[in-house]
């Protein structure tokens, strides 16, 4: 059975993702090196927020990996990410940014996509 074409939709989204934010990760290097040069707070500041990037981007690395060698948890794990950024969409709507609806319906998409039968399937038939 092949990959279901937004299941690769979503692990190329993630994969992408890591990918733009290691970029970014790396071309913030000498920046941040800099900027120890003008004040050391905020060159800690810069490396604490590179060391936080450099989580972020293993995480969505490792969440592209287990959703393309179909891990039984990387649906768990997407639909639940998905409801956190609904809830975070929820808040900033009420908050008055009205740009966060498209946030809204994608993860609303995501979940509701990941609870389909042929995904569930997919994850779940490991006779490949």
């Amino acid at each position: 059975m092949n990959i279901p074409s937004g299941v690769g939709i979503i692990a190329s989204l993630h994969a992408f993702s890591g990918l733009f934010l290691l970029i970014h990760v790396i071309i913030s290097i000498p920046f941040i090196i800099a900027a120890f040069f003008e004040d050391a707070g905020l060159g800690f500041l810069g490396t604490f927020g590179a060391i936080w990037d450099w989580i972020i981007v293993g995480v969505h690395f490792s969440i592209a990996g287990a959703i393309v060698s179909r891990k039984s948890f990387a649906r768990s794990l997407v639909k639940g990410l998905a409801a956190i950024g609904l809830i975070f969409g929820v808040i900033n709507v009420l908050s008055g940014n009205m740009f966060a609806i498209f946030s809204i319906i994608i993860n609303v998409a995501v979940i509701a996509y990941m609870g389909k039968p042929h995904v569930i399937q997919w994850f779940n038939d490991k006779t490949v």
